[in-house]
């Protein structure tokens, strides 16, 4: 029998909104245990939001707070230096963040499947697009979300094992 995205995908699907700050995000991440949102905007699927979108904006944030702090302390060689320490950075960056919403960081470009697709497409699609979770559509709904972790249960589980060879050892 041929496993499909059907068979092991989560329907108890869980989602945000755009409009949620991150600071509430994050509050959604730990109270719920999990990495990833699908976003939806009246039950519309508008992006895909996870831990590491965050991190992401959090490193150009920092990145940018950085490059325009060099350049005032090059270009202006009365600025005090210890205005901007890492701790000031730190802090502006956080400020920065805590204003952001979900829209400003989620991802729009969305990888799905369809649930008659195989777990092996599936796989593929996570591994090609270096994701770790992929959406499952049909008739432009959103009907599930497989996470790598998911697989990995499979595996764990021996639910992938060829049934032929299952029962030539058990003869």
């Amino acid at each position: 029998m041929l496993l499909t995205a059907r068979d092991l995908m989560q329907t108890n699907l869980v989602s945000v909104p755009p409009t949620l700050t991150l600071p509430q995000l994050e509050e959604r991440f730990l109270e719920d245990g999990v990495s990833g949102y699908p976003v939806l905007e009246k039950d519309r699927l508008v992006g895909i939001v996870s831990r590491s979108d965050i991190v992401r904006r959090l490193c150009l944030e920092r990145s940018s707070a950085e490059h325009s702090t060099d350049f005032y302390h090059f270009s202006d060689p009365v600025v005090d230096s210890s205005i901007d320490s890492f701790d000031d950075i730190a802090k502006r960056v956080g400020k920065r963040v805590e204003g952001l919403h979900v829209h400003d960081v989620m991802v729009r470009l969305l990888i799905t499947v369809r649930p008659s697709h195989s777990v092996h497409h599936v796989a593929r699609a996570l591994v090609d697009n270096r994701i770790h979770r992929v959406l499952v559509t049909e008739d432009q709904k959103l009907r599930g979300i497989i996470s790598s972790t998911d697989l990995v249960r499979l595996l764990a589980d021996g639910e992938t094992e060829d049934p032929m060879r299952a029962a030539r050892t058990n003869r």
